[in-house]
């Protein structure tokens, strides 16, 4: 009977990292309740950014992503703030959200980092767009601004993740594609 269970319990762990559907990985919402990004039940297009209170260039980064919400937010998009790991509590959570002023945006917790390991996150701030088909368009940086830590550059040159919104808003097909992301590790 013992090897019987620990037979199923292995069967459920390699389901469970083996997963190919976001909507299977379950996060928090900020009350404390389970919460599934699913692209496909919504028929939006998932904006998935990872950020952390206390990551200096995501404190940068703040007014751009107020932007982009902005923009997009009525336009078949939903946004989603992550803050991945167990580090932060509610408190300080709550307070980089007003600080920022961005308490319209939903903010979610990845305190098992199921959803950075399903999306292969490893950096705050990083992004990862999926289509209401459920495919992952888009993964890396919001921009080219931080090109090594600590070191920006004085023009962007390259606003990656604002031309993959453009290009669906716009009904343009888009490859996906993966940049490099620079900031503070998830941990």
């Amino acid at each position: 009977m013992k090897i019987f269970i620990v037979w199923l319990f292995s069967i459920g762990l390699v389901q469970a990292q083996n997963t190919n559907n976001l909507s299977d990985i379950t996060i928090e919402t900020m009350a404390g309740k389970a919460y599934q990004i699913d692209p496909k039940a919504s028929n939006k297009t998932a904006v998935i950014l990872f950020l952390s209170p206390e990551c200096p260039l995501c404190e940068s980064y703040t007014l751009t992503i107020r932007n982009l919400f902005q923009t997009y937010q009525k336009a078949n998009f939903s946004f989603f703030i992550i803050i991945p790991g167990k580090t932060f509590s509610k408190q300080k959570i709550s307070a980089f959200r007003k600080k920022y002023k961005l308490e319209e945006i939903p903010f979610y917790l990845d305190t098992k980092l199921a959803l950075a390991t399903f999306i292969q996150a490893s950096i705050t701030p990083e992004v990862a767009v999926f289509t209401p088909n459920n495919v992952k368009v888009y993964q890396g940086r919001i921009d080219n601004w931080a090109y090594e830590l600590s070191k920006k550059r004085k023009v962007i040159t390259e606003h990656d993740l604002a031309n993959v919104l453009e290009n669906i808003y716009q009904g343009q097909s888009v490859k996906p594609y993966k940049t490099k992301a620079i900031g503070c590790y998830i941990n």
